[in-house]
């Protein structure tokens, strides 16, 4: 690129809020710029969660005028969507939605033991390579088979949410990769939907789409929204839609190094050419889900923030409107280790009452009850530090490596506390930074798209040439290796898995 900067509109959905951004690239550094930010929830209607996916689709456009608003028409070249995993919308022969997008909250488990009846735990991992987790796409869609969805009858096309939002702006119904590895209809070997999975629960194999690559292709956006956003040259790129893709792909990771992906949920990690497909993987319930440059990342889905962001909806219905500093500034000033929560504790996953489940589980296991926002925060936040300490031993008894440092990225890495804690328990250094890594990773494989970048080192040089990276080293190691043998006692005897 020769010396022409070119503008990038990444819009990046999480759990809870949503952004627009815009990367300005220069072709060797990138600047941001907040165009857009708002919240994002579900919505309980008689009992099942939905997400507002026109209002989803509403804010893209918003974020796009805006940009026009303030750098001019035609400023911008392309946008990127990115999203949380596992959730879809179901698209009719004449391309309309069939009802509005389910939130994966829904997920009560009773879908899943009816699965893995039918096929069977081992055989359905061997096949798709994925841990279980309830929202897991295949999962929601056998439980609408079971209960003779109409919607899914007449569906001609299922669309992961990300895929769903660039179908409103192309009419283009493709599946991108990265994504499609989280439905647990993927296998990673043959690298497309696996159809005799599929068609073993009885789903329908139709309704599954092309699958295609990040920065593969670039898409016009639709005529009637070129006129209603005024810009006439604007293309649609996917880019790792998977939020957790794009965000390690801004991850500036070097040989033998974890990452943490950190929000709602704490994607903890390796990067792998290859699947990795053993009886230690299943055991240990990791998932192989796609980078961007169409290899792996060797993960496991942590209990993250979600913790927290139920905590403070019920906190704020209690009158007490706390921001995400004030709940850390109120669990570093309260006493530690005396209480321990098993994050991995399934009746954690669904919404509603997270306090009183954090209480009760530590009334029933001998522990002192939290009850103040300080210790209720302190009790999560080691809690989640202590579950990264047992990630990184799982990965290494898989992968028979030691790991050097780990790099957190994401809304979570602003946590400084929590930051420090990790490097506590796991005494290794801790580096934090980008934050909003799933929008430079979605901007920068738009660059990789025009021809910018000519691979994904070039992209991750970008990054650490362009944003401050923190550093975390270990303290106090000796109090938090009794603090940490302490917390396993009392999950194995309370029947958790360590």
């Amino acid at each position: 690129m020769e010396n022409k900067t070119r503008n990038l509109l990444a819009m990046d959905f999480g759990g809870s809020t949503g952004r627009g951004i815009l990367g300005q690239f220069d072709g060797e550094h990138l600047q941001l710029q907040d165009i857009h930010r708002f919240s994002n929830y579900f919505v309980n209607q008689n009992g099942t969660y939905f997400w507002d996916v026109y209002r989803l689709f509403h804010e893209i456009l918003h974020s796009v005028k805006e940009v026009g608003k303030i750098h001019g028409k035609n400023a911008l070249s392309s946008i990127g969507i990115d999203t949380w995993g596992t959730d879809y919308g179901l698209i009719d022969k004449n391309g309309q939605l069939l009802g509005n997008v389910r939130c994966m909250r829904n997920a009560d488990g009773k879908a899943v033991k009816e699965v893995l009846n039918t096929v069977g735990s081992s055989e359905i991992f061997k096949a798709t390579g994925l841990q279980t987790i309830p929202g897991n796409t295949i999962f929601q869609l056998f439980e609408r088979l079971k209960k003779e969805d109409p919607a899914l009858l007449y569906a001609d096309k299922m669309l992961m949410l990300p895929d769903l939002l660039g179908y409103f702006l192309t009419g283009v119904q493709k599946e991108e990769y990265t994504m499609a590895t989280t439905s647990m209809c993927f296998n990673p070997v043959k690298k497309d939907w696996d159809y005799s999975l599929i068609e073993e629960l009885g789903l329908p194999a139709h309704i599954f789409a092309e699958i295609n690559y990040p920065g593969e292709s670039k898409n016009a956006i639709l005529p009637e929204l070129v006129y209603e956003t005024g810009t006439s040259k604007l293309q649609y790129i996917n880019v790792g839609t998977h939020d957790t893709a794009s965000a390690v792909a801004a991850t500036p990771l070097e040989k033998n190094e974890l990452f943490c992906s950190s929000g709602t949920w704490s994607l903890f990690g390796i990067e792998t050419e290859e699947a990795v497909i053993s009886e230690a993987v299943e055991r240990e319930n990791f998932s192989n889900e796609g980078t961007v440059d169409g290899k792996f990342r060797l993960l496991k889905n942590i209990m993250g923030m979600w913790l927290i962001q139920e905590c403070m909806r019920e906190w704020k219905d209690a009158g007490m409107n706390l921001s995400w500093d004030e709940v850390v500034r109120k669990a570093a000033q309260t006493a530690p280790f005396e209480s321990f929560l098993d994050t991995e504790l399934p009746e954690l996953y669904n919404a509603g009452n997270m306090i009183e489940k954090i209480q009760s589980y530590c009334r029933r296991t001998g522990q002192k009850v939290p009850e103040s926002v300080g210790e209720i925060g302190r009790c999560i936040y080691q809690s989640i530090a202590m579950r990264y300490r047992i990630t990184k031993k799982q990965l290494s008894r898989i992968t028979n490596k030691e790991f050097k440092a780990l790099r957190i990225v994401g809304g979570g890495c602003q946590n400084e506390m929590l930051n420090q804690f990790a490097a506590n328990v796991l005494n290794i250094p801790v580096y934090s930074g980008p934050v909003e890594a799933a929008s430079i990773g979605n901007i920068l494989i738009q660059g990789l798209a025009w021809g910018d970048l000519s691979n994904l080192a070039d992209l991750r040089n970008v990054v650490k040439a362009s944003f401050e990276i923190k550093s975390f080293h270990p303290q106090d190691i000796d109090i938090w290796e009794d603090a940490y043998e302490r917390y396993c006692e009392i999950i194995s005897k309370a029947g958790g898995k360590l």
